[in-house]
């Protein structure tokens, strides 16, 4: 039997583990029906119906034509039971651990939000594309990663040569500039629309020139942009990596600019440093700073890896 729907929809494989028992997203492997997204658990939350089918293709199936807005299942494929629900999981409250049982999600056929989409929709090289945030109805061009850690990142900031200049004022950085195929920013009502679109992670990684150059990261399982009137202030917590936890000193800090101050010096460390930030009282972190091959304080700043004096080759920040 034909499934015309299956040319508009994949299913999803990762693990979502972000807020269960503190494990980390882990990587994303795709197919035709997609992939392992929760194992060996199972939840009741929007819970549709619960019917025995052995095989895992006729569980998606069933969820595909059923026409009672199935958005994903749970399979058991040892017990031979299909659950269906009607909305994709974002919080695992009403769950308990089952052997055998994994959970797959519908990618959509709408117009993608962000590069995560675009992944499960069969996409997987990274690249530029156009996603569709909401309240974006003309799109926005970025830069999606699709090979790190399973790839669906967005990226947002984007720093390897040198070739766009980051001091910048209030304006640029709130639209947006650069080349997305070198550096760029992808501006900062972009980011609050996409990191008010659900749980969001986001993840830094940075290269230390040597030598011996080495490369690390961080990664904060929540993350959020706030708006304009907030000063696009800053939140991120759950630090893992092994870059070290600096980005938590400037969670709960507002943006700034040479043409607009908010940090919490009298100074504005924007000037200071040569560059817009969640600066607080100026660093650990400036990720937007001159690309210098060294300096004090004036380049592009992890402080755990790289102190005052050494400036970072490679940064870039994406979410998903």
């Amino acid at each position: 039997m034909k499934v015309s729907s299956e040319i508009f929809y994949c299913l999803i494989i990762g693990l979502i583990s972000t807020f269960f028992m503190g494990s980390a997203l882990e990587s994303y492997f795709w197919e035709r029906f997609g992939s392992l997204s929760l194992k060996n658990k199972i939840c009741r939350n929007h819970l549709l119906w619960t019917v025995n089918q052995t095989r895992a293709s006729q569980c998606f199936l069933k969820c595909l034509k059923g026409g009672d807005g199935c958005q994903a299942v749970f399979h058991n494929g040892l017990a031979s039971t299909c659950q269906g629900h009607s909305l994709v999981l974002t919080q695992l409250d009403d769950c308990k651990d089952e052997v055998g049982s994994n959970y797959y999600q519908k990618c959509s056929s709408k117009r993608k939000k962000n590069c995560q989409e675009i992944l499960c929709s069969g996409q997987h090289a990274t690249g530029i594309y156009t996603i569709y945030p909401d309240d974006v109805s003309n799109g926005v061009s970025v830069r999606c990663d699709m090979d790190t850690d399973g790839g669906g990142w967005t990226v947002f900031q984007r720093r390897v040569d040198g070739s766009v200049t980051f001091n910048r004022l209030w304006t640029d950085y709130k639209s947006g500039f650069g080349n997305k195929n070198t550096e760029y920013w992808l501006g900062l009502d972009n980011m609050h629309k996409l990191t008010s679109q659900g749980n969001v992670t986001l993840r830094i990684d940075l290269i230390v020139p040597g030598p011996p150059q080495r490369s690390a990261y961080a990664v904060y399982s929540k993350f959020t942009v706030g708006n304009e009137s907030s000063k696009y202030i800053l939140t991120v917590d759950g630090y893992s990596g092994n870059a070290g936890n600096d980005l938590y000193q400037h969670n709960g800090k507002k943006f700034s600019t040479t043409d607009n101050d908010n940090d919490e010096l009298a100074l504005n460390c924007a000037v200071e440093w040569h560059g817009g930030f969640w600066f607080k009282n100026c660093h650990p972190v400036n990720l937007n700073g001159l690309y210098v091959s060294a300096g004090i304080w004036t380049g592009i700043i992890w402080k755990n890896l790289s102190g005052p004096y050494v400036s970072m080759t490679y940064t870039e920040m994406k979410l998903r």
